[in-house]
């Protein structure tokens, strides 16, 4: 998976990236978050790619990060905690008819998947990687006109 975004500060071997949030970001939280993401309440989020192409400072780059990891991140995300709660519930609802019992197996089963969202989260760390540059007529592409940005970054002279 490909996706835009502005080199801000390079580290070494590697670069914090601006990049826009996608519609599955939502408004506080994007799902290809890790600990690295800046989650402020703006439209963009940073993060930590290897910069294999020698990208500076204020470069409009394509960062990737691998379908596969972006594949098992979305699962995770949206199927395992449906999956395992419905799954819970239609198996104790087949061994008994308490309804007591399938209440507490279903909300039990609801807080083992938000446990075993906490911790994939801390295990699976995406790794993003510079891959090109955009090109100046690739301006459909590029996510930093007319967005909503932070105020320290409207008023820095680096923008």
């Amino acid at each position: 998976m490909l996706k835009p975004g502005k080199v801000e500060e390079i580290e070494g071997g590697k670069a914090w990236v601006r990049m826009q949030k996608g519609t599955s970001c939502g408004d506080h939280h994007c799902p290809l978050s890790s600990t690295l993401l800046d989650d402020s309440g703006t439209d963009f989020y940073k993060i930590l790619a290897k910069n294999e192409i020698s990208a500076s400072i204020g470069s409009n780059v394509m960062v990737e990060v691998k379908d596969a990891l972006a594949l098992k991140i979305s699962f995770l995300i949206y199927l395992m905690p449906i999956l395992l709660v419905l799954g819970t519930y239609l198996l104790v609802k087949a061994l008994t008819s308490q309804v007591l019992l399938i209440g507490t197996a279903t909300i039990t089963a609801i807080l083992i998947s938000i446990i075993l969202l906490k911790k994939a989260d801390q295990l699976i760390q995406p790794e993003y990687t510079i891959t090109g540059y955009l090109q100046d007529d690739d301006c459909s592409q590029c996510p930093f006109k007319g967005k909503k940005i932070k105020e320290s970054e409207e008023n820095s002279p680096n923008n």
